[in-house]
């Protein structure tokens, strides 16, 4: 659900619901509010896209978002005119121990499934992220049948500095490891369940 720009935050927003903005208007990305702009963005991001953040933080006409610009966890501060409002039930936790990837809906579980992480020399990053885009790949691909690229990046490995996802492999392939460069790997039905259910801003965890 979308409301307008004008309303002073999500309004009637339900327990377990998470606040998103998409993006309405060119616009600045800034690393403060009111700060140094650290880009210059569309409605729509480099995969086509509809551009659709995050909310973490509200400071006036200022509004924190996750982005791919900046530093793992760190918000970018974008003018509430430029966006519209909104909020989705969904949220992805990611258990790097456990090796499970869990769907939830307004706080209650919906789904779980075994997922490969990375490995001991490209963990998969702690933290928290969002879903950025919804990606549907060519047959053969390397990354599989899909994928959910997610806001952040990877931190170490060959890697590092590459955006982060959730997405399948192109062979079979026993899950449940840690042996990723980073990303998070899952089944296809698994992966194209996800694909299916969750909106772009969706809140993703990973956890040890």
């Amino acid at each position: 659900m979308l409301v307008s720009a004008a309303v002073a935050g999500c309004a009637g927003q339900q327990p377990h619901e998470f606040p998103i903005a998409r993006v309405t208007e060119r616009a600045q990305l800034r690393a403060a509010p009111a700060g140094r702009v650290v880009a210059r963005i569309g409605r729509s991001t480099k995969y086509g896209n509809p551009r659709v953040y995050r909310v973490v933080g509200r400071r006036g006409r200022w509004i924190g978002v996750l982005a791919p610009q900046r530093p793992n966890g760190r918000a970018a501060w974008i003018a509430v005119e430029h966006v519209e409002l909104g909020s989705v039930p969904w949220s992805i936790t990611i258990d790097r121990s456990a090796r499970h990837l869990t769907l939830h809906r307004s706080g209650q579980v919906v789904n779980r499934m075994l997922v490969t992480v990375g490995a001991p020399s490209s963990p998969t990053p702690l933290g928290r992220f969002a879903v950025t885009d919804k990606l549907w790949l060519k047959p053969g691909s390397t990354y599989g049948c899909c994928a959910l690229a997610l806001s952040g990046a990877q931190t170490r490995g060959r890697l590092a500095g590459v955006r982060l996802a959730i997405h399948g492999t192109p062979a079979r392939e026993r899950l449940g490891r840690a042996a990723s460069n980073g990303c998070a790997r899952a089944g296809a039905r698994d992966l194209r369940r996800l694909m299916r259910r969750v909106p772009r801003g969706t809140p993703v965890t990973v956890v040890r």
